[in-house]
């Protein structure tokens, strides 16, 4: 039996497995998928003239009419763009698609994925600048030689929304000046698909003798690389009269207790020391049940003042801000985290939530 001929290009083009029936002929087979090959060469008013039986598709075929398929949402996820140095690189733009792990019931991502996406971009940064080397978290070498590192005194995070389960996230990170001692990245966080401002963040950095453990000069050397590769004129994420604001102390008793908080050695980073991501979870211990699934966490700002261990002991504490938001629903809430030894305590990590009605 012959197989039908005058097939249009139309339907070559949008129903490959128009041959239907199966056929043993393996010349039956070539010269359609030679039809196939060539469907954007054939002009509509042409057929092409198939001499067997008309075939059943093959699975390669089959394949590439996934998406026809109604059971199919796609074939083929967005990827990532891989980071990279901009702007002279005075800026450097990565991307990050968020991962199940990274969300809560809600499927939204929580501020410990999005402080934790701004430490993994702020590292890569500094490996794009000047390498990776073999000790310390995206250390440069000059800093390795004289056993110094950057450590964090103050971070600021503000989420207008925030990115949810499979999500692509673009974030822009860049340094600028804070005076001799210190130095300061900010963060802008987007919607890498629809371009939506998600959020910004703003950090402030001191050197940190290895050996020592304690704060150290910048080096002149390091100093003029920093200010090499920072944005001129200077870029804030924040208005100077929104950044650094004084944090309150927490006034004892406190009228949060969390659960006691033991630092393990999986807490522990490139740094040698528990990594500043894991204070920002305990401190959110200590949230009121209501707040933390009916309010969304809108702005965090942490200070951090002494270091802990792992096998240390932490306690939690908090309690909310007294104040008049003008009928907005915001909460606010002060938290310390602090380590006692022998009756004498100390205070690690001080924080202010801000919470807006979900």
């Amino acid at each position: 039996m012959r197989c039908p001929s005058n097939i249009l290009h139309s339907q070559l083009t949008n129903s490959l497995h128009g041959l239907h029936k199966q056929s043993q002929s393996l010349r039956c087979k070539s010269l359609y998928l030679k039809a196939r090959a060539n469907v954007g060469h054939i002009r509509t008013q042409k057929s092409v003239d198939v001499r067997c039986h008309t075939a059943a598709l093959e699975r390669e075929a089959i394949q590439a009419e996934a998406l026809e398929d109604e059971h199919i949402s796609r074939d083929t996820l967005p990827a990532p763009s891989p980071g990279k140095l901009q702007h002279n690189a005075t800026v450097f733009v990565e991307e990050h698609r968020i991962r199940a792990y990274e969300v809560g019931p809600d499927q939204k991502t929580t501020i410990s994925t999005v402080a934790n996406l701004l430490q993994e971009v702020a590292g890569n940064h500094g490996v794009a600048l000047w390498g990776r080397t073999e000790e310390g978290f995206a250390t440069d070498p000059v800093m390795v030689a004289m056993h110094l590192i950057f450590a964090a005194t103050r971070i600021q995070i503000e989420m207008s929304k925030y990115p949810k389960w499979g999500d692509i996230v673009r974030i822009e990170t860049y340094f600028s000046a804070d005076g001799r001692l210190a130095a300061r990245r900010e963060w802008s966080i987007q919607n890498a698909l629809t371009g939506e401002q998600l959020g910004r963040a703003t950090s402030t950095w001191v050197m940190v003798n290895l050996q020592k453990r304690k704060v150290a000069k910048i080096p002149d050397e390091m100093r003029q690389k920093l200010a090499r590769f920072a944005p001129d004129p200077p870029r804030d994420a924040f208005d100077k009269s929104d950044h650094k604001l004084k944090l309150p102390a927490l006034e004892l008793p406190a009228e949060i207790e969390g659960p006691m908080q033991v630092a393990r050695r999986s807490d522990v980073d490139m740094n040698g020391h528990i990594n500043n991501v894991t204070y920002i979870a305990w401190a959110l211990e200590t949230v009121p049940r209501d707040v933390y699934y009916n309010y969304e966490l809108q702005q965090m700002e942490i200070d951090y003042k002494a270091e802990c261990h792992s096998g240390d002991a932490i306690e939690s504490l908090g309690s909310s801000i007294k104040e008049d938001t003008n009928g907005t629903g915001i909460r606010r809430y002060i938290h310390m985290l602090q380590r006692c030894d022998d009756g004498v305590c100390r205070e690690l990590v001080r924080a202010r939530t801000t919470w807006r009605p979900a």
